[in-house]
């Protein structure tokens, strides 16, 4: 069972990635059955020994047979690189797998996959074993090892065959890596491929490494000639009926990579170290280590990409021929290796790599903090709950996070932030009534919705958790309490608790009951009959908002408006003064955006998130205060890695008269991580408008004004005109670039 959290693209409810304790204890059964002993005959030894003399006791055929199906079918087929756990800034998942129920040694392993290598048949399975050979020497770091037997199966196998080819490529590519790039080069020259129309994808993926090669050695544009051409006959010569192929998709990852980088006159390669290691000293061997660029952070690790790594003995790992951009580092770990640790990664950390660097990227580990209160099923039934936990050396504040479970999934929120003490009392108001996100089935329509997603906090019968992130004064994450606990003796505390200060009316139960329809009937009676039910009118606002989704054709006029204005009336909250100014903004009725963007500053309990900040500054923009906006674009962007309003900033800029050079210094400070794979996107377009303007300045900086104009008095559809009437150029660019920044 593979379980993977997606962050970026989470909008409403966050799915919780720092609640990975909590879903371990349902997936692992050692685990869910902590403190039961075990029968000796079961233990995970006893079956690993039975296995040994099982595969010991048999002899040809049905030997290497054995093999196949004991050892290489419960290897990855996706990837070498298999890992319990895998965590980055921007996606965390990890793996329970069910089909390897016993659990080899490597030397174990080494033994019959070589075994087989040498004695087994030519086939699909063939390359995988020589594959999960080549990872189980390196997991003990016996590289030499390893290229030996890679040599070793192709010595058994005639050069002019595809599957010589493909442990060809694999030899090459391992050279690469560890940059012999000599080698790698004599490796690729020897390897031949007959003129067959099943070579197209070693066609393609010898030229994607070849090109890679040509980089690091400093021929960029044959390097981005190769690839293109590539591209370009693989795309000719691939069955038309298949989707994207993880050869297609290498080959135009590598063409964007190389375009960006050109973009920026950054042609030389680079390399990235740095070592593995808790934050007591111990180094971490034999984890995985992967530098992943900005197209292939949203998807699960794969064989497909470039640059893949295994720690050393010492925790220490070395990228060679990375081509300059920005990555992010992920890690992969067994389980062992994360019990009672969590890696404080941020979404939005970005590495950048320039040309020629040598970049030293260490990696540290902290111990997990331990809650004290509510815990372990705690029923509370006052209405304030107090929170406390242990305090962490240089933490300036914390965040308190609130999960809420839904058949057997889970969703999390911010309950406080900016914590900063270890301890804080929350009304339960505060949980109550928080605007949120809702999930739903797999159907993934309206009647699927569940309901205790849209109850949150305030079904009585059902169980919720919490959990704490610690932050040092730059906002940087220390630790937090949320990890992987496997070992009894690191399980401590359980963050769970009950909220049992009220009881289910007639219309929660409707819900619970999955009628969503005849709920908001229910709902919508209970407000008439009490105009103070506060609860009633809360989720009378979250179905209909809900429902809304939903629906093929949004709604001109938002019906939830006024019953929000109301709800504001009854309980100031941050969520819902939020959702109104958002929704005013939208609208460019700047009187009441001015008026709840008040209301959102008086009741937040810590200063406006970088979001928040960036749409007031726009809004100031729209009503003409532009040295204000340019005060609030400048901080939020400060508090955004992933620079989701840069666009507005640059445009903003050149409004307020400032040169294109100078625009262009600060596009390339503040790289755009949030939509495009691209972070030199913007340093690119502001690169062609000084080539255009070049040509003709005055009349260039006439219509440059006039556009900008346009987009600050909100006359969006008239620019749009211009652009569908214009020839291409790159003004025209740009200011498609920004109608897409919100």
């Amino acid at each position: 069972m593979t379980i993977k959290i997606k962050i970026k693209h989470l909008v409403l409810w966050v799915l919780g990635p720092a609640i990975l304790l909590i879903v371990i204890l349902n997936s692992v059964p050692s685990l869910a059955k902590l403190g039961q002993s075990t029968p000796t005959e079961s233990s995970p030894e006893n079956a690993r020994i039975q296995l040994l003399q099982q595969l010991n006791s048999s002899t040809g055929n049905p030997h290497l047979e054995l093999i196949r199906k004991k050892i290489i079918d419960t290897g990855s087929r996706h990837s070498s690189y298999l890992f319990d756990v895998y965590i980055g800034p921007t996606s965390s998942h990890w793996s329970v797998d069910e089909v390897n129920s016993i659990n080899l040694l490597p030397a174990d392993r080494i033994t019959f996959l070589d075994e087989y290598i040498r004695e087994g048949p030519v086939d699909d399975y063939y390359i995988r074993a020589s594959k999960q050979l080549v990872y189980e020497y390196d997991s003990l770091s016996r590289e030499d090892d390893a290229e030996q037997a890679l040599i070793t199966a192709e010595s058994r196998i005639s050069s002019n065959t595809s599957t010589a080819r493909e442990l060809a490529l694999l030899r090459g590519e391992r050279a690469l890596d560890r940059g012999d790039v000599a080698a790698a080069e004599t490796i690729l020259e020897k390897s031949t491929s007959p003129s067959y129309v099943h070579e197209t994808e070693l066609d393609g993926r010898m030229n994607w490494l070849k090109a890679r090669l040509l980089f690091t050695k400093g021929n960029f544009k044959q390097a981005h000639l190769l690839v293109k051409s590539s591209l370009k006959t693989y795309r000719n010569n691939k069955d038309s009926l298949k989707l994207v192929t993880d050869t297609e998709r290498q080959l135009v990852d590598l063409q964007a990579e190389i375009e960006s980088a050109m973009n920026i006159a950054h042609t030389d390669s680079a390399n990235l170290s740095g070592t593995l290691a808790r934050s007591d000293g111990t180094p971490i061997p034999f984890a995985g280590i992967f530098l992943r660029d900005e197209s292939h952070v949203n998807h699960s690790v794969t064989d497909s990409e470039p640059y893949r790594i295994l720690t050393d003995s010492e925790g220490h790992f070395q990228f060679h021929g990375v081509i300059p951009g920005y990555y992010q580092l992920e890690l992969g770990l067994h389980f062992n290796q994360i019990d009672g640790w969590t890696w404080p990664i941020q979404f939005g950390d970005w590495i950048e790599i320039k040309q020629g660097e040598n970049k030293l990227a260490n990696v540290t580990l902290q111990p997990l903090l331990e809650l004290h209160s509510p815990v372990n099923q705690q029923i509370i039934t006052d209405k304030n709950i107090n929170f406390s936990w242990e305090a962490v050396t240089g933490a300036a504040y914390y965040n308190l996070n609130g999960s809420v479970w839904s058949e057997n999934s889970s969703y999390t929120n911010q309950i406080k932030g900016h914590v900063t003490d270890n301890h804080v009392t929350i009304p339960i108001n505060e949980l109550y009534y928080t605007s949120g996100g809702f999930s739903f089935g797999s159907q993934g329509d309206w009647q699927s919705i569940k309901p205790n997603s849209l109850l949150g906090f305030t079904n009585p019968d059902n169980r919720y958790s919490w959990s704490i992130e610690a932050f040092d004064t730059s906002g940087k994450l220390i630790t937090r309490s949320n990890g992987y606990r496997l070992d009894e003796n690191r399980v401590g505390n359980l963050p769970f608790f009950y909220l049992k200060e009220r009881t289910l009316s007639n219309a929660d139960r409707i819900l619970l009951d999955k009628k969503p329809d005849q709920a908001i009937v229910a709902y919508q009676q209970d407000y008439a009959a009490n105009p103070q039910d506060l609860h009633a009118l809360h989720m009378l606002v979250h179905l209909l908002r809900a429902k809304d989704t939903f629906m093929e054709s949004k709604p001109k006029v938002d019906s939830t408006i006024p019953l929000i204005k109301k709800l504001l009336q009854m309980y100031p909250s941050e969520g819902y003064a939020s959702t109104l100014t958002q929704y005013f903004y939208e609208q460019a009725d700047w009187k009441q955006y001015n008026e709840y963007y008040s209301l959102y500053l008086s009741v937040a309990d810590q200063k406006p998130n970088s979001y928040m900040r960036a749409i007031n500054a726009l809004a100031l923009w729209h009503q003409g205060e532009v040295d204000r906006a340019r005060k609030e674009l400048a901080i939020s962007l400060e508090e955004d890695n992933n620079h989701r309003f840069i666009g507005g900033y640059l445009a903003l800029e050149l409004y307020a008269g400032e040169a294109l050079s100078s625009v262009s210094e600060i596009a390339a400070r503040y790289p755009d991580h949030s939509g495009e794979p691209n972070g030199n996107r913007w340093t690119s377009l502001l690169s062609q408008l000084t080539v255009q303007r070049a040509q003709h300045p005055e009349v260039f900086d006439k219509q440059l004004k006039e556009k900008l104009d346009w987009y600050m008095l909100g006359k969006s559809e008239l620019l749009k005109q211009w652009m569908d009437q214009t020839d291409a150029s790159a003004l025209k660019k740009f200011m498609g670039a920004l109608l897409e920044v919100r």
